[in-house]
């Protein structure tokens, strides 16, 4: 019997211990089943852990209405940086929704889906791209296109796109080429909104032209005002005033009193290149030949032949980025009427170092381009005219008898602050009036310091070395050829005053 009840008992157990071995076993699995949760990180770092990837991005939504209104999108992203991570755990550790929005708004700032552009220089490796960001591509090339109509009239670019423009007959310009200088790449991406995120094309384009988004300096049309007067009291040129006030066509355009005008100085971001291919006739003044008669005495003078003016019609191909003349090219030039030099001979028993301030000779061979003018050019005082004509290497030619007081030579095309950005140069002293003449961005110099030279006189060869638009490189050596020809009343840079060149010749 004792034995019986000994087996009964120790049966018993055994089954009990089962029985609690069974339950623990079965309790302990239960609770340490693994899920699927979502991990979430900053630029690597873990900051939470949430239930649901989709109910967290619909949570965002609903706290971010404010930015969605703002910018008219339907949905808000996280971050740039946040990764949403899928992980299968043990750990039952679930962060709400709110909390871990919360760790986020602290560190980072949401993104809205849009494009990214970056504008880049070609070839110049050193200068930092700009980034713009827009909703939608289009809103980009909308802005293009009216930064576009900013530098040409919008009939021409209309004829233009549609290839419609009437062909030359005699005389006339055609579009050649609309282009942008420089490389434009889109992308796709999430924007945080702490960028400048562009809604609309009509802003953009502003900010394309002006370099900000700021408002621009206006001015109220006073009684007598021309958009020239008007366009110099600002520190504009009338060109730049055109691009800033579209509505006007020309400088000839009336303005009335009161009328509200826009006066900020333009800094376009993108360099829109025009190209344009012109034939006109163009007058070639007739050149005026002083000979000098060793028989009669200085202040002896008469016309022995009257000049007349002669005419050419020249074909040219202009360049023009931001709406200024950059670089033209002459295609080919015809002769229709010869000019008659006007002769004039005045008594001299020797070679005059003293200017004779009634007739100035004209510096360079034509047919020639004013580039630019004499006033203001970009905001600062363009104090010289900057002729193109007939191309590099062409003749540059004393305007009157004098000293050859400087020259500096040495430079190179390309190094745009050889001999403080003017490159290589002369300066003549013309003994009367105290009257200086200055030619610059020359080629090669044909004259030296301490020399006497006559008014029309081989003195040196048009180049394009110190600072000049565009820069020569090595596909385009030729690029920025021009004199910048310059008149003082004294000497230079020591008391002179520099004048429009242009009242030598009236």
């Amino acid at each position: 019997m004792p034995d019986s009840r000994f087996r009964v008992s120790y049966i018993l157990v055994i089954i009990l211990l089962g029985i609690l071995v069974f339950a623990l076993g079965f309790t302990h699995y239960s609770t340490k089943n693994p899920q699927n949760v979502y991990q979430i990180y900053i630029d690597g770092e873990i900051i939470g852990t949430v239930e649901s990837k989709t109910d967290f991005e619909e949570f965002i939504n609903k706290k971010e209405e404010s930015i969605k209104k703002k910018y008219d999108v339907k949905k808000v992203e996280v971050p740039n940086g946040v990764m949403i991570k899928e992980v299968t755990t043990y750990n039952n550790n679930i962060d709400s929704n709110e909390e871990v929005y919360k760790r986020i708004v602290k560190k980072k700032q949401f993104t809205i889906k849009g494009v990214a552009i970056t504008i880049k220089n070609k070839g110049e490796k050193n200068v930092k791209p700009k980034y713009i960001y827009v909703l939608k591509k289009q809103i980009f090339d909308d802005a293009i296109t009216q930064l576009i109509k900013s530098f040409v009239n919008e009939d021409d670019y209309k004829s233009y796109m549609e290839s419609t423009q009437k062909e030359i007959v005699d005389t006339g310009k055609v579009i050649k080429d609309i282009s942008i200088a420089e490389d434009i790449t889109y992308k796709s991406s999430y924007i945080s909104i702490d960028k400048e995120i562009f809604t609309d094309s009509s802003t953009l384009a502003k900010y394309l032209l002006y370099g900000t988004t700021k408002k621009q300096s206006t001015y109220q049309v006073q009684e007598g005002d021309t958009i020239e007067t008007v366009a110099n009291a600002n520190k504009l040129n009338v060109q730049e005033f055109l691009i800033a006030n579209s509505n006007f066509k020309s400088e000839n355009a009336l303005l009335y009193t009161g009328q509200e005008v826009n006066v900020g100085l333009i800094n376009p971001l993108i360099s829109v290149v025009v190209e344009i291919n012109g034939v006109s006739d163009e007058e070639k003044n007739y050149s005026v030949n002083v000979q000098y008669d060793e028989n009669q005495v200085q202040g002896v003078e008469y016309v022995k032949q009257e000049g007349e003016n002669g005419l050419y019609r020249v074909s040219r191909e202009y360049e023009y980025i931001n709406g200024q003349l950059s670089d033209t090219i002459n295609l080919n030039t015809i002769e229709l009427k010869p000019s008659v030099d006007k002769i004039i001979v005045k008594g001299s028993k020797e070679i005059p170092h003293v200017a004779d301030l009634s007739h100035w000779a004209w510096p360079t061979d034509t047919p020639y381009t004013i580039t630019t003018y004499f006033g203001y050019r970009w905001g600062s005082m363009h104090a010289a005219l900057d002729i193109y004509g007939p191309g590099y290497g062409s003749n540059i030619y004393a305007a009157n008898n004098g000293t050859v007081v400087e020259t500096k030579g040495g430079c190179v095309p390309g190094n745009i602050s050889c001999n403080g950005r003017q490159g290589n140069y002369i300066l003549i002293n013309h003994n009367a009036g105290n009257y200086y003449t200055q030619y610059m961005h020359l080629s090669s110099i044909l004259v030296k310091e301490g020399q006497v030279v006559s008014r029309g006189q081989k003195i040196a060869t048009m180049g394009n070395t110190g600072e000049v638009y565009p820069t020569p490189n090595s596909s385009s050596p030729y690029s920025g050829t021009h004199l910048h020809f310059a008149a003082w009343r004294g000497y230079p840079h020591r008391g002179g005053t520099p004048f429009d060149p242009f009242t030598l010749y009236r």
